[in-house]
């Protein structure tokens, strides 16, 4: 092989190379070649190759216009050749088995039990390779890799964005707390100034009275001294009921009042608060979303709020109209889902959402952009779902309400009521609980008490499944 020069360059798979001159290689120049002789094997450059014409009229040579027709450039040569495994060595053989190129080493050490095992100058007499294909094939795999890439670096700016919104959402969430701090130290601090006042204003009293009681006995003693030598009889025995009266007074009063010899006002810090905060593990829970970058088309696999241009007709009351005028599309599958149906779906007024997913068993926690934050499973599939309190909700599964309550955005499983029938739909209404049985309408109270069987329907059909009766039953009996 024809040596080539110092400045071969390789840039990725990409190789150019510049093949030396044969003839003035050998005199120690170093020349690019321009042509190649297949006959001679032997490159020369526009000089030589003017002398080489004079010398072999017949042989055929090649230009630069016509590199097809040159050697294979040794690197490519080298690149091809070498095993990846161990790199020093040149690929010898192929085994079928594995589909694996193979070097010496390799048959030695992965392939010796191997049934077909052929040398590679055996296997291309019978074997034909269409490179065109594979040159497309290859096209079609980097244009699928470069897609790749760009979602990657794609989903790395959302990462990056994504992050810095919810770090802009913890200093709120400490702003928030930072203000309700504030607002318990107001509260406090108000409560200790009134209490001040008001043992001020009764300490106040107490020393007015005290005064004023002094001077009316500073006044009877100068009376008495001014009568106790002048023989007044009467006025005498005035001064000293009056004394008595006023001596009387005070000491009742100093036994009412003076039992304590000194106030003070003494705070107690609520340790609760300490103690809670002491327990969290954060401000908050930090998760990490993945949302498919496909377009959303599962139907199975969503939940979808559609908004059409029609008006519907408020249960219960005629006179109001919603209308709904377009539709989103959220997807709340997590891992281990089958298909997600979606029996029942509750809104918190923190803005919360929970939804009965019937298909797998579960309830799901999403939050304000519809992701899902928390899910735990029940028992059964569950059918509906309904508000109790502003951060717990009531699930019917199977004979069973399950209450589950959302704690710092987890979902925690609470009490249970058993009952003696199905609990298909399920309402709550100041401080009742409506369950349906699927042809009875039941009121318990909320510790599982029953109150009445408000309705049943001893027709075929079963009542009270689907929301828009049962609540209208609820709205009729709420009138």
């Amino acid at each position: 092989m024809a040596a080539f020069s110092k400045s071969t360059t390789e840039k990725g798979n990409d190789w150019v190379q510049d093949f030396l001159c044969s003839a003035c290689e050998d005199e120690k120049l170093d020349e690019s070649a321009d042509f190649y002789c297949d006959s001679c094997e032997k490159f020369y450059c526009r000089k030589c190759i003017h002398l080489h014409g004079q010398l072999f009229k017949k042989h055929s040579t090649h230009g630069r216009s016509d590199l097809k027709k040159w050697p294979v450039v040794k690197k490519v040569e080298d690149f091809l050749l070498k095993c990846d495994v161990h790199k020093e060595e040149n690929l010898v053989s192929f085994c079928k088995d594995h589909s694996k190129l193979c070097c010496n080493t390799c048959d030695f050490h992965y392939h010796r039990q191997c049934k077909t095992v052929m040398l590679l100058s055996d296997l291309v007499k019978n074997t034909s390779t269409d490179l065109k294909q594979v040159s497309v094939t290859i096209q079609t795999t980097l244009a699928e890799l470069k897609k790749l890439q760009d979602n990657q670096e794609a989903s790395i700016q959302s990462v990056q964005s994504s992050n810095d919104e919810q770090l802009h959402k913890i200093q709120e969430t400490r702003q928030k707390i930072l203000a309700a701090l504030n607002m318990l130290e107001k509260k406090t601090l108000q409560e200790i100034k009134d209490t001040l006042t008001k043992l001020q204003a009764s300490l106040k009293s107490d020393v007015d009275k005290c005064s004023t009681l002094g001077n009316e006995l500073k006044q009877l003693r100068d009376a008495i001294q001014d009568i106790s030598d002048k023989s007044k009889q009467e006025l005498s025995f005035i001064a000293s009921i009056k004394c008595k009266d006023k001596i009387q007074h005070f000491e009742n009063y100093q036994k009412k009042n003076f039992a304590q010899l000194k106030s003070s006002i003494i705070f107690h810090p609520n340790s609760e608060i300490m103690q809670y905060l002491s327990k969290l593990s954060g401000l908050g829970k930090i998760e990490h979303y993945a949302q498919s970058l496909t377009a959303v088309g599962n139907a199975d696999k969503i939940i979808r709020i559609e908004h059409n241009a029609q008006s519907l007709t408020a249960v219960g009351n005629a006179d109001k109209i919603i209308s709904i005028d377009g539709k989103s599309e959220y997807a709340v599958c997590v891992q281990g889902d089958s298909t997600c149906l979606i029996r029942g779906i509750c809104v918190l007024p923190c803005g919360q959402v929970l939804v009965a997913n019937w298909s797998n068993k579960k309830v799901k926690l999403l939050n304000e952009q519809y992701q899902v934050v928390s899910h735990c499973s029940v028992s059964d599939a569950p059918y509906f779902i309904c508000q109790i309190t502003p951060s717990e909700v009531g699930v019917t599964v199977g004979s069973e309400v399950q209450f589950i309550k959302v704690n710092n955005n987890q979902l925690v499983k609470d009490r249970k009521l058993k009952f003696q029938h199905k609990c298909f739909g399920i309402a709550s209404h100041q401080g009742d609980l409506f369950v349906t049985s699927g042809t009875e309408l039941y009121n318990y109270s909320l510790d599982g008490k029953l109150v009445s069987k408000l309705h049943e329907n001893k027709s075929d059909t079963s009542t009270g499944k689907t929301h828009i009766g049962f609540i209208s039953m609820i709205k009729n009996i709420s009138v």
